[in-house]
């Protein structure tokens, strides 16, 4: 028996029907960044959750085992015999290439416990917890929901051991995202750095590019790229820095993927109907990057509203950079029907330049990719600018002892070095040892996660009512982005869903 089934969801789900964890070779694959790709990404990008964090103080360390809280020494392991063989059930928005890891993650618990885990991939998470559709567990990346839940009176409060998991690996901001009234009913498990831009190194060597340090040296590099693009010919190191943050491009307007040469950026905003969220993490990096953190905590905070002139500014600011004649694959039309894994293969194969992208991107390459890297979004400044992050939370619908004992393995350090080690995410739990990780950007993105120098702020999207951030504002910015919106309404759009009480 497969120690972790994944149920299948209903035909609505890309999850799929099929045995995955367990199946020979799965862990090896997964474990080697191979594996095949899923139908299309989750929302997460590993997701974001619903709180500023200013300065947040993480500090990394080896793992190291809980001491004496379970008899066994791995948290969740010490339970009654009589549950071997019996079954917990968990829900989460994770799907392809991203579950198969998660379920990886989990065959030592089944091991060490006899406890069956049966996984539900979803990719309509939201509305399937509003209406009851869930395991015992869910892993939640959106934390206006969890309030939802909350209030319901549908959340469990998690364990005692649970929330000294938290305390002994997280910063305690994280773990007061998830704690309502005083009781704790949310528990961070994984983390990204969401403010990368995935490139190839080589590509950039061969047609003289640097990586910029700011906003107008990345402006200047886009309209270089484009410019040579429009020309025929790559440009080499003298074009790149004669290029302007005023020059204009003569380019063409919708270059296609049969393009002999690459456009600077591929921007990827289709997702079935969470289509547009991309663009969010996009405006945020750029209000971040030209305005500085307190213009982006006003705007997320609602202190001002959604269509605030800083944030219409931080937009056309996108719109400029990314969407201007030449400079995205395809045109609006090509940015508006890209999913992220064809945005992945694009740069793969050197289409485009750029991808803006979360450190979890890498979950979506395709094979033979091992060259690509990411950095930093530039700021406009000298200041140091925060960068964007996301995380996802694990909440409890039941109190039985089989749940507990999973959540309390799914919050120990030694799960969190596991899932790490698998690829595809990163996290701030200060018990990880980074340096085991394979991935660059991902050991990188931990290093952060875990570091007392990083200003971070969490997604903003995703902190505010569901209505607004995981739905009118989502569509919004699709719009926006196929050209039928200009930037003040589209904002303005999403303002108006804001509910008034």
């Amino acid at each position: 028996m497969s120690p972790i089934v994944r149920r299948p969801e209903p035909a609505r789900s890309a999850g799929g029907a099929r045995i995955a964890a367990g199946a020979p070779g799965v862990a090896d694959a997964i474990g080697s960044g191979g594996g095949p790709v899923p139908p299309r990404p989750s929302r997460r990008a590993m997701g974001a959750t619903a709180l500023v964090l200013a300065g947040a103080a993480l500090v990394g360390c080896a793992p190291r085992g809980i001491g004496g809280a379970q008899a066994s020494g791995t948290p969740g392991c010490d339970v009654d015999p009589a549950l071997r063989g019996t079954s917990v059930t968990l829900t989460s928005p994770l799907t392809g290439v991203e579950a198969e890891r998660l379920e990886a993650s989990l065959e030592a618990f089944t091991a060490c416990t006899g406890i069956n885990v049966v996984h539900t991939g979803s990719d309509t998470l939201e509305e399937d917890l509003r209406a009851g559709r869930h395991g015992d567990l869910a892993i939640i990346p959106q934390a206006g929901i969890i309030a939802e839940l909350v209030a319901d009176g549908q959340l469990v409060a998690l364990s005692n051991q649970v929330g000294a998991n938290v305390e002994l690996g997280w910063e305690r901001t994280w773990g007061e995202a998830g704690t309502y009234d005083g009781t704790l009913y949310a528990a961070p498990l994984m983390a990204a750095v969401k403010s990368f831009i995935w490139y190839s190194p080589s590509a950039f060597s061969e047609a003289g590019y640097k990586v910029p340090t700011t906003w107008a040296e990345l402006e200047s590099l886009t309209k270089a790229m484009a410019s040579a693009g429009a020309a025929g010919a790559t440009a080499g190191p003298t074009a790149a820095a004669s290029a302007t943050a005023g020059a204009t491009a003569a380019a063409p307007a919708s270059p296609g993927a049969g393009a002999e040469h690459p456009v600077p950026w591929c921007l990827p905003v289709a997702d079935g109907p969470t289509s547009g969220w991309t663009v969010t993490d996009w405006l945020e990096d750029a209000i971040l990057a030209t305005q500085g953190p307190g213009a982006h905590d006003a705007w997320a905070s609602h202190r001002v509203p959604l269509d605030d002139p800083a944030a219409v500014r931080g937009l056309d600011s996108v719109g400029s950079l990314v969407l201007a004649d030449g400079h995205v694959l395809g045109g609006r039309a090509g940015a508006s029907a890209m999913t992220l894994e064809e945005a992945a293969t694009a740069l793969a194969e050197g289409r485009c330049y750029m991808v803006h992208a979360s450190s979890s991107f890498e979950t979506v390459l395709p094979d033979g990719s091992a060259d690509l890297d990411a950095f930093l979004v530039p700021s406009a400044s000298d200041d140091e600018t925060p960068v964007l992050v996301g995380g996802d939370y694990l909440v409890s619908f039941s109190d039985g002892p089989g749940a507990r004992a999973l959540a309390e393995y799914m919050t120990s350090a030694e799960w969190a070095q596991a899932r790490v080690t698998l690829g595809g995410v990163a996290t701030a739990n200060q018990r990880v040892d980074a340096s085991s990780i394979d991935s660059r950007v991902g050991r990188r993105a931990t290093e952060m996660l875990q570091s007392r120098q990083t200003l971070v702020r969490m997604d903003a999207s995703d902190e505010m009512p569901p209505e607004v951030g995981t739905h009118a504002l989502w569509a919004a910015l699709a719009s926006w982005a196929a050209g039928s919106l200009d930037s003040a309404s589209a904002l303005a759009q999403a303002e108006k869903a804001w509910p008034t009480t």
